[in-house]
């Protein structure tokens, strides 16, 4: 019984900052510049095409731009692949206040596993239209991107639904284990309110609230990366804060099983392992701690 509650506590105190600092990065920053590099610089989606052109103008639009669509689309492609490890370097804090019962973690990352499709497919469907423009009917490739927008802007549901589920499990836990500050989790809850708009796009194709309308579309997207930039911030700040716990932790449990001597000078951390174990160099094992058992 003791060994196994040995090895529980062992993996517990295995907090890693290096998987956990990739994988902000690989979906923030990096996911982040590949798409809109993608977005803006190749595929131009600055000035958006109005849905109200024509299909026969829309068709030549994507000839003339055809080239830098479909490279802006490749990157924006890649992007999308890195995106879910952002969001899993999220979600684990609300798993580590839910624990027994993660109902706020399982939401976010059915939702986001959802919108993440939706980020992919929409892409497929820019891609789609403009590879085959100018050689089908362009009544085709006009449905093609209006799908790729809709997919864009009128799936926000799922995205919504995600950050809410985030800012209760900052807003519901107790003070004492407040990982994220809570006004963060107030932060989130105005942020969706900006991202709403993108449902009306389905009533308009022109003005403010089409998609390429500055309420429908730019007001979403640049709140929703100004959200992102805040969480990904203080998740940052989370994960040097857990270092420090790990360390004091493995500290704490090394001197109770007496693995190396009390410190004199008040230099409790010096020596210890990056690990968040406690011991120089290697994990504290299951035998270790049988061995060390005054029973």
């Amino acid at each position: 019984m003791f060994e196994r509650e040995g090895r529980r506590n062992q993996v517990d105190q295995r907090f890693t900052p290096t998987t956990h600092r990739l994988a902000l990065w690989a979906g923030g920053p990096v996911m982040t510049v590949l798409y809109i590099v993608g977005w803006l610089a190749f595929a131009q989606m600055i000035p958006t095409p109005s849905p109200s052109l024509t299909a026969q103008q829309l068709a030549a639009y994507l000839v003339d731009h055809k080239p830098g669509i479909l490279f802006g689309c490749l990157l924006m492609i890649a992007g999308c692949g890195l995106w879910g490890t952002w969001v899993a370097a999220i979600a684990v804090w609300t798993y580590r206040t839910e624990v027994r019962f993660p109902v706020l973690t399982f939401t976010q990352l059915i939702c986001v596993a959802a919108g993440l499709t939706f980020f992919i497919f929409d892409t497929l469907f820019w891609a789609v239209a403009a590879f085959r423009a100018g050689q089908t009917d362009p009544h085709i490739t006009q449905q093609l991107w209006d799908v790729g927008w809709f997919g864009f802007l009128f799936t926000i549901t799922v995205y919504i639904a995600w950050a809410v589920a985030w800012s209760m499990g900052v807003l519901l836990n107790p003070p004492e284990h407040q990982i994220f500050p809570r006004w963060a989790g107030f932060v989130t809850l105005g942020s969706v309110t900006c991202w709403s708009p993108g449902l009306l796009i389905i009533f308009f194709k022109e003005g403010p609230f089409s998609y390429s309308g500055l309420l429908a579309m730019w007001l979403p997207i640049t709140e929703f990366f100004v959200w992102l930039v805040i969480i990904d911030v203080y998740a940052r700040i989370a994960i040097r804060r857990q270092v420090r716990l790990s360390l004091q932790e493995g500290q704490e449990r090394g001197l109770e099983y007496g693995l190396y001597p009390p410190p004199d000078d008040g230099d409790a951390l010096e020596g210890l392992s990056p690990n968040g174990s406690g011991l120089v160099g290697s994990a504290l094992s299951a035998s270790t701690l049988t061995a060390a058992d005054p029973k």
